[in-house]
């Protein structure tokens, strides 16, 4: 557009230019001299009118671009604030169902293996066990005591059954509960042989065999400790609780 304008007024430039010259040359010639000399006015005022409006337009034409451009300018702006708005909203979107898949998910079972063990583990069942374990921790064993025995009861089949078990077993040995913890670990090493907790267990129960009298059960119970895990570290505890024995 700024140059159709520049371009029309180099025109009218070049127009005005031509009747002046025109003009000033009939001024020249005496017979002719008024009638020539008030047209060359007259076309020289018509021109300057002409390029006073087209400067008008100009000026006009510009402040129109101008208010387009700046339109422009606020139309983009828009855009750019609606996109990053549908940017947000598409990541709190994404945000909101994966929390909500995370809470279904707390509501349904989970299949997980824990320390080799598979299965699968039910609502609220980790909660259940990692309360009773911090009891544990904590040296409530009476409470620890009820968490585990209730935990082994309601949920035989979880993952987490030989390490409630082996746990109970101890909290029954911290308090002298003898009688119950060999009933406890035979349980778990019956069930379990091969389980990562099964040598610590025969060593406790080895330990609650003796401490309730039953000295040679005890000691059987060690040797088959160290010939059936004889690379665990409690097989090297049960070489020295057999040394003791003897």
């Amino acid at each position: 557009m700024q140059m159709k304008i520049n371009h029309y007024l180099h025109k009218t430039t070049a127009a005005l230019a031509a009747v002046v010259f025109v003009a000033s040359a009939s001024l020249a010639t005496p017979a002719y001299a008024f009638l020539e000399d008030a047209e060359a006015r007259r076309a020289i005022l018509e021109l300057r009118s002409q390029l006073g409006n087209s400067q008008k337009s100009q000026v006009q034409m510009q402040g129109q671009l101008d208010e387009l451009t700046e339109d422009n300018a606020k139309l983009k702006g828009r855009a750019d604030l609606l996109e990053k708005q549908v940017e947000e909203l598409l990541a709190q979107q994404k945000s909101f169902y994966g929390d909500l898949n995370n809470r279904l998910k707390s509501f349904e079972p989970q299949v997980l293996e824990i320390e080799g063990v598979q299965g699968k583990v039910l609502p609220g069942e980790k909660e259940a066990y990692d309360a009773a374990l911090k009891a544990f921790q904590d040296g409530n064993l009476k409470k620890s005591d009820a968490g585990f025995s209730a935990f082994t009861k309601k949920y035989p089949s979880s993952p987490y059954w030989p390490l409630a078990q082996f746990w109970l077993g101890s909290s029954e040995y911290g308090q002298k509960d003898y009688k119950s913890a060999i009933a406890t670990l035979q349980s778990l090493v019956k069930r379990y042989p091969l389980h990562i907790r099964t040598p610590d267990a025969l060593l406790t129960l080895a330990n609650s065999q003796v401490e309730s009298g039953q000295k040679p059960a005890g000691k059987k119970t060690l040797e088959s400790l160290i010939a059936k895990h004889p690379e665990s570290e409690a097989a090297e505890l049960a070489k020295q609780a057999l040394k003791r024995l003897k």
